[in-house]
């Protein structure tokens, strides 16, 4: 075998290497996503709710109304649970998009809970506050501060189309739940209450039911 030959039988051998490596690690991801997924259904029937682990458009397209559904297709809603959780209905998904930068990309996925709007609270969100934000609120970009709560103004960006109501239900108890608590964004649109944490979602057996806890639990505070 002549060095030509030679170079191109371990060139060969390389490619069909790396493709099995990389099939291996596809197949490794889809069996866990799987197993996951099939957590999630039990976690969820154990609740009282009713269960799908595939994809569902249905479900994503009642991000319509919110920033989250800017971010990808309605498609990117699975792992979709419905039903009454203490009482108050909901339905509570999986949602995943891709973010692409350069010659690079990585999936971003999150838990959402969507409640129903029933005390019609005002549309508002409310995120976490980074650097661009303040940026941008320098150069006059909505945000509502509370100057009796430094730290959550700090912390949270909140707009809305209706500033004095939004001041209301955001009475110091509401501010402090989260300033006591990270990443939370909450999106109120007419009917719907959205609340996740962007990044996080349920990978642990018992992880679902707490994001229903928190979700419930912020429900119940605004209408208090």
């Amino acid at each position: 075998m002549g060095e030509v030959e030679t170079n191109y039988y371990y060139v060969s051998l390389g490619l069909i290497a790396a493709s099995l490596l990389v099939w291996g690690l596809l197949r490794q991801q889809k069996n866990t996503a799987k197993l996951r997924s099939a957590k999630i259904g039990l976690e969820a029937s154990r609740l009282g709710l009713s269960f799908q682990g595939e994809s569902d458009v249905s479900t994503g397209e009642l991000l319509a109304p919110h920033a989250l559904g800017k971010s990808g297709p309605a498609k990117g809603a699975r792992n979709v649970a419905r039903g009454s959780y203490r009482g108050h209905p909901l339905v509570a998904f999986e949602f995943s998009y891709v973010i692409s930068t350069g010659n690079s990309s990585h999936t971003v996925r999150q838990t959402v809970v969507i409640l129903e709007n029933s005390k019609r609270h005002p549309d508002l969100d409310l995120c976490a506050e980074g650097m661009f934000d303040r940026f941008k609120e320098y150069f006059g970009a909505q945000d509502f501060d509370f100057s009796a709560h430094p730290a959550f103004s700090k912390k949270y960006r909140l707009r809305g189309t209706d500033e004095n109501s939004i001041r209301d239900l955001f009475r110091p108890e509401v501010r402090e739940y989260f300033e006591n608590n990270d990443m939370i964004h909450l999106d109120i649109k007419e009917q719907q209450i959205l609340i996740h944490q962007p990044g996080h979602y349920a990978k642990e057996q018992g992880q679902f039911e707490e994001f229903l806890q928190s979700a419930v639990e912020i429900l119940e505070l605004l209408n208090r």
